[in-house]
Order: C-alpha cells, then sequence, then structure tokens
C-alpha cells in the first residue's frame, strides 16, 4: 500500500508540473500587456496550486484508474463470453 501512495505521489508531482507549466504559459499569454507583474504572480500562484493539488491528490488518481482499468477489462470478459455464449 505504501508503495500505491508512493507512486501516486510521484505520478501526480509529474502530472502536477505539466500541468503547472500549463496554466502559468497560458495565463500568461491571456493577461493584459500593461499588467505584466500582477499576472505572472497569479500565473505562478495558480501553477503551484495546480502542482500541491495533483501531488497531493496522485494516489487518488492513480488508485482509480487501476480500479477503473480492472472494471473496464471485467466488462469486457463479461461481454466476449455472453457473445460467445
Amino acid at each position: 500500500m505504501g508503495e500505491l501512495l508512493w507512486l501516486g505521489a510521484a505520478l501526480g508531482a509529474l502530472l502536477g508540473v505539466l500541468h503547472g507549466v500549463y496554466l502559468y504559459r497560458s495565463l500568461v499569454e491571456r493577461a493584459p500587456a500593461g499588467d505584466a507583474p500582477h499576472s505572472r504572480a497569479v500565473a505562478l500562484y495558480h501553477g503551484l496550486w495546480a502542482f500541491v493539488l495533483w501531488t497531493l491528490f496522485g494516489a487518488y488518481v492513480l488508485a482509480f484508474w487501476v480500479l477503473g482499468m480492472l472494471v473496464y477489462a471485467a466488462v469486457s470478459v463479461a461481454k466476449s463470453v455472453r457473445a460467445a455464449g
């Protein structure tokens, strides 16, 4: 269980960095030209929060992804058995 938490936190951190950079870039690009320092601070704030939240909830995302894959596999097998029978 501990490995799942660490793996989820690492996956969350990776996704958090990607999402944070995306948020920062998109918010800076949409900002008015005269408000550069304020818009960059707000963009950095949003990017850092995305990173923190992805890191904290990364284990939950990983667990739900694994659970979803197991349910998807079980439903696929059930459909193929039903179609063959």
